[in-house]
């Protein structure tokens, strides 16, 4: 594989997907939604999409975007932590299944996707074969 510089696929590789599923609860809370139903099914349809989206950007990998794919990766699960820790001991609510998925769905994508960058990155250099 090389690495895809222009069009859509430079986009894609330049965002941080992990930090949509963020953004979602922090908006669920905000507005005060709860997230049984059907908020909670399209926090787990994003967050199907953020691994593969995560994984996929992984795939092709230079090393300085590879070191931004670990600091971002890190970064969101850093935040995650946070807000779980926000809503149990500030807002002293019980944490559901959906919380738990989307943080599973970070801490996921902070080990997945940074190890399969690092594969990806010793193959396309040669190392190891």
């Amino acid at each position: 594989m090389t690495n895809s510089n222009s069009g859509i696929a430079a986009v894609f590789n330049k965002i941080p997907w992990t930090f949509l599923i963020i953004i979602y609860l922090v908006g669920a809370q905000i507005v005060e939604i709860r997230l049984d139903g059907v908020p909670g099914f399209v926090l787990i349809g994003l967050g199907v999409f953020v691994l593969f989206a995560e994984f996929f950007k992984s795939g092709d990998i230079s090393e300085g975007v590879f070191m931004t794919h670990v600091l971002t990766s890190v970064i969101g699960l850093v935040v995650a932590t946070v807000l779980l820790c926000y809503l149990v001991w500030k807002m002293d609510q019980s944490l559901t299944f959906y919380h738990w998925f989307g943080y599973i769905i970070l801490f996921g994508d902070t080990i997945l996707s940074p190890f399969n960058a690092f594969r990806t990155a010793l193959r396309n250099f040669g190392v190891g074969s």
